[in-house]
């Protein structure tokens, strides 16, 4: 993945989320995105349609 494309990732998951951190991706495997966010907590979010959700919520 390349920089513009992570940082395109990136700002969708923020607007989405609605998140007043930044983030960084991890690891991507497919729809499955790990992020770190600035407070040094990993998170994974799972693209589902055109929004992101938790892994956990959709568990």
């Amino acid at each position: 993945m390349d920089s513009k494309e992570e940082k395109k990732i990136v700002e969708d998951i923020l607007n989405k989320r609605r998140l007043s951190y930044s983030i960084e991706i991890l690891d991507v495997q497919g729809d499955k995105y790990t992020v770190r966010n600035n407070f040094g907590s990993t998170t994974v979010y799972i693209k589902k349609d055109d929004n992101y959700f938790l892994e956990e919520e959709l568990e």
